[in-house]
C-alpha cells in the first residue's frame, strides 16, 4: 500500500525539506492505520472460522482449507481494490496542491466503464474554493478514474449547479470512504471503513504478541555512558548540520527526520527547538541530557517504532533504561522519556498502536 503511495507521487525515497512531505507523511501514517485495522480484521475472522457448523473446533486440514479460500479475498481481490484507490488518491491529493487555476473541471475517462452519475459530472466547472468539491472532488468510487483540470470561467456551472451536483452525488458517497475530499483531509481511508470500525481500540504490545521489558531486560542488552549537559552540547556542536536549522537523521525505514538547531515560533518562542526543548519541560529533573545525545542511534537502530495518532514512538533497550524518542509530523523529533519503572503504565501506553517496526 505505501508503494501505491509513492507510485502515485512519483517518489522513491524523500528528503526532509522536499514540498511533498507533510503530504507524504499524512497519506502515509493513514494508510499504515488502515493495514493495522485491516490485518485485525483479518485475525479475528479467522479466529471465528476455526469452529465449524455444527460448533466444534475444526481439524487443521479443513481450518487451512478455509483460511485459505478466505485469504484469497483479503489479500487478492480486497487488495486490488485497495491498492487502486491508495494509488489514485495520492495523485489527486498531489493534484489539489499544484492546481492553481481559480476554476476546476470534472473530467471523466469517458469510456464505457464510466459510472452514469460521474459521466454527468464530466465538464463540470467551478470556483476551486467551491464547497461542492468537498463532495466530488475525485476519486468517488471503488475503481474510479476521474480526475479534475484547470477550468474555465465561461463554462462554470454550464452543464449542473453545485448544489445540484452535490446532491446528485450524497446519496452515492454517504457513510462511506468516498464522502472525503482527499486533497483537504490527506486521508485516503477515512474511519466510515468497516476495517476502522471493526477495530475500535489501539492495539498493545501484548496484542502484538511481543515480549514484556522485564523479560527483554534478560537478554544482552547495550549499554551507554551518561552524558554532563555540557558534554551533550559538546556533542552537538560536534555533529554535521546536514540541514540549515539542525541534523538530519535517515532512519531505519529510510525516513529522513529533523532534529532542529532553532525554529522560532509564535511571539519569538523556540517551541519546535529539539536542542533544547528536549531538555526542559515537567520533567526536567530527568537529566534528559544524560541521554538525548542517543537519538541517532535510536533513529538508526530502534528495537520497536510504533505509529499513534498524533506522535511515532521510537523505542530502544538499553541495561538499565529504555528510551522513548517522539516524532511528530512523521519528520521532526519532539522529546525523549527514560522510563525508570519496569513495564510501567507509561511504556504500555508508549508500545501500543500500530507497530510500524521490531528488530
Amino acid at each position: 500500500m505505501i508503494e501505491a503511495l509513492n507510485k502515485g507521487l512519483g517518489i522513491t525515497t524523500l528528503a526532509y525539506d522536499s514540498d511533498l512531505g507533510e503530504l507524504v507523511s499524512a497519506l502515509q501514517r493513514n494508510i499504515y492505520a488502515f493495514s493495522a485495522a485491516k490485518s485485525f480484521t483479518q485475525m479475528k475472522h479467522f479466529r471465528d472460522l476455526m469452529i465449524g457448523a455444527d460448533g466444534k473446533l475444526l481439524e487443521y486440514g479443513s481450518f487451512r482449507k478455509v483460511v485459505s479460500d478466505q485469504g484469497y479475498i483479503f489479500n487478492n481481490n480486497y487488495l486490488k481494490a485497495e491498492y487502486h484507490v491508495a494509488k489514485y488518491s495520492a495523485v489527486m491529493a498531489n493534484k489539489w496542491e499544484n492546481l492553481t487555476s481559480e476554476y476546476l473541471e470534472y473530467s471523466t475517462v469517458g469510456d464505457r466503464r464510466v459510472r452514469p452519475e460521474h459521466a454527468r459530472l464530466d465538464k463540470f466547472t467551478a470556483f476551486k474554493s467551491d464547497p461542492v468539491w468537498n463532495k466530488i472532488y475525485p476519486i468517488k468510487a471503488w475503481g474510479c478514474r476521474c480526475t479534475v483540470v484547470p477550468g474555465k470561467a465561461q463554462n462554470a456551472e454550464k452543464t449542473m449547479t453545485s448544489i445540484e451536483a452535490a446532491q446528485m452525488m450524497k446519496p452515492l458517497i454517504k457513510d462511506t470512504i468516498f464522502d472525503n475530499h482527499v486533497g483537504k483531509s490527506r486521508t485516503v481511508f477515512t474511519d466510515k471503513h468497516p476495517f476502522f470500525k471493526f477495530n475500535n481500540k489501539r492495539a498493545t504490545w501484548r496484542q502484538y504478541g511481543l515480549k514484556s521489558e522485564a523479560y527483554i531486560k534478560e537478554g544482552n542488552l547495550p549499554t551507554f555512558e551518561p552524558k554532563t549537559r555540557e558534554q551533550y552540547f559538546e556533542w552537538w556542536r560536534n555533529q554535521p548540520k546536514s540541514h540549515s536549522t539542525g541534523i538530519i537523521v535517515k532512519d531505519v525505514l529510510n525516513r529522513e527526520i529533523l532534529l532542529d538547531e532553532y525554529t522560532k515560533g509564535m511571539m519569538g518562542t523556540a517551541n519546535r527547538y529539539f536542542r533544547d526543548h528536549v531538555l526542559i519541560g515537567p520533567k526536567s529533573s530527568e537529566k534528559r541530557h544524560e541521554f538525548a545525545w542517543l537519538a541517532p542511534d535510536i533513529l538508526e537502530n530502534p528495537d520497536e517504532i510504533w505509529l499513534q495518532e498524533k506522535q511515532t514512538n521510537y523505542i530502544k533497550y538499553f541495561e538499565g533504561a529504555t528510551i522513548k524518542l517522539v516524532i511528530v509530523d512523521g519528520k521532526r523529533a519532539k522529546t525523549m522519556f527514560r522510563f525508570y519503572e519496569v513495564d510501567s503504565g507509561e511504556l504500555s501506553d508508549a508500545r501500543s498502536g500500530l507497530l510500524m517496526y521490531r528488530k
